[in-house]
């Protein structure tokens, strides 16, 4: 075998081994990796993750308990408001799961129990009790949303979500007024 040749085939097997190495290193940083590390999200993503599902549950529980006011209600005040109300919790929700969908996050029940509840307490409201009920229930409700709206806007810093706060927030502050205002008049 002349030397060139020998050099040649010399020169193939170390590049061949040095491959091998380096293949194996880079397999080897892989296996290491977690699925923990591979799926981990921030604290950040965490809050916002967290913000969306709860602010969707909130919203689905107002939407049910303003159809069943729009069927049991005796004022025609509470049934214009708990129309408006559940046409804005609507929009809210559907702008809430394209967010949620565009961040790979699934929107569940996390509170069904004590929604269910309060959906239970509505039905059973009798025709004399049911506006003051449905009053003090979307009070509540809609104060809870206000505060999820509020404390997201100081934790987060996607630009997004901090958008819809600050589009919701005085849509939910009057409806909170109005509904304050009918719990006087009755």
């Amino acid at each position: 075998m002349s030397p060139s040749k020998f050099l040649l085939v010399k020169a193939i097997f170390v590049f061949v081994i040095l491959t091998t190495m380096l293949s194996c290193k880079k397999n080897e940083a892989l296996e290491k990796t977690s699925d923990n590390d591979m799926f981990s999200k921030t604290a950040s993503e965490e809050i916002d993750a967290y913000f969306l599902i709860a602010t969707a549950n909130i919203s689905k529980a107002i939407i049910s308990k303003s159809q069943i006011a729009q069927q049991k209600c005796q004022e025609d005040k509470i049934r214009k408001l708990s129309s408006e109300i559940e046409t804005n919790q609507n929009e809210l929700l559907h702008e809430i799961a394209r967010m949620a969908n565009q961040k790979l996050i699934i929107i569940i029940n996390t509170d069904e129990k004590e929604t269910n509840n309060d959906l239970y307490s509505l039905i059973d409201a009798t025709k004399a009790d049911f506006d003051r009920a449905y009053i003090d229930l979307i009070i509540e409700s809609i104060s809870d949303q206000i505060e999820l709206l509020k404390s997201i806007t100081r934790e987060t810093n996607d630009t997004d979500i901090i958008k819809l706060s600050i589009k919701y927030l005085p849509t939910q502050y009057r409806f909170l007024d109005t509904a304050k205002a009918l719990k006087k008049e009755s």
